[in-house]
């Protein structure tokens, strides 16, 4: 359907946005050097703490005064998530939109154009 919700585009721009913020997260405390005030991480890959996306935003309330630059910057990855989901959302309904064009739900019957015409019946239509 055309004009229809569609669970793909919105996972992909739910996915998108997610990424960015868990990527500024671990960005965020690579940053701070995994310090143990960051809390226990949810688990660890190949020795990398890894944290609950969240946390980015926990940490900024709590210790933004400490390191402001890097909160910063990791607010700003966050929003490049954000930003970039934004993005592919107007384009796949742009993409949509123009789909839409090439309906034929109720069939694809049409008057043939004067080239169209020429081109089946050389000599008619010109």
């Amino acid at each position: 359907m055309a004009t229809g919700i569609l669970a793909g585009q919105v996972l992909w721009v739910f996915g998108i946005t997610l990424v960015g913020v868990w990527g500024a997260t671990q960005w965020t405390a690579s940053a701070l050097d995994y310090q143990a005030r960051l809390a226990e991480p949810w688990f660890s890959a190949f020795g990398t703490p890894i944290y609950y996306p969240w946390r980015l935003f926990q940490w900024w309330y709590l210790y933004n005064p400490y390191a402001p630059n890097v909160f910063l910057r990791g607010g700003a990855i966050a929003a490049s998530g954000g930003l970039i989901s934004a993005a592919v959302a107007i384009a796949a309904s742009v993409w949509r939109a123009r789909q839409s064009k090439l309906v034929t739900t109720y069939g694809s019957a049409r008057w043939a154009s004067r080239d169209e015409i020429a081109r089946a019946e050389p000599g008619i239509g010109r």
